[in-house]
């Protein structure tokens, strides 16, 4: 497993760079009272890595616009996905690897469906590292 170490106040896979994310809009529909859709701009440059994290209960659909991204869920075979292709996160998920591996950079969009109460006091709970939970950065 990388390691995961902190370097100002951003945890971070040991030499390599974080993502950049951005929140683009965020939902209230009425159908689905008490949550929020949440739509996510990230984008990495070659070689920038994510470390271990959860999305506080939330279901995630992701879909890569450009360059080609790795990520693994939970215990399961990692998968490589290039423009056009989408992955789904269940609530509870832990998404144990999410990487650019490529040479180019690399974007896709999320969508979150998250409980309301998650964001009552800003967007910082949409993305929960274990590192922050545990403590076990270095």
């Amino acid at each position: 497993m990388p390691k995961v170490v902190k370097v100002g106040d951003t945890y971070h896979i040991e030499g390599r760079p974080r993502e950049d994310f951005k929140i683009v809009n965020v939902y209230h529909p009425s159908n689905i009272p008490g949550k929020a859709v949440i739509i996510i701009s990230i984008d990495m440059v070659p070689n920038a890595a994510t470390p271990p994290h959860t999305h506080s209960g939330a279901a995630a659909i992701a879909m890569v616009i450009d360059g080609v991204v790795l990520n693994q869920m939970n215990c399961d075979d990692p998968i490589v996905s290039q423009r056009g292709d989408m992955w789904y996160e269940a609530p509870g998920c832990h998404h144990v690897r999410s990487e650019n591996n490529g040479s180019e950079q690399a974007k896709f969009l999320a969508v979150l469906i998250v409980d309301d109460e998650v964001i009552k006091d800003g967007f910082h709970n949409i993305i929960v590292l274990d590192a922050e939970e545990e403590g076990t950065a270095t």
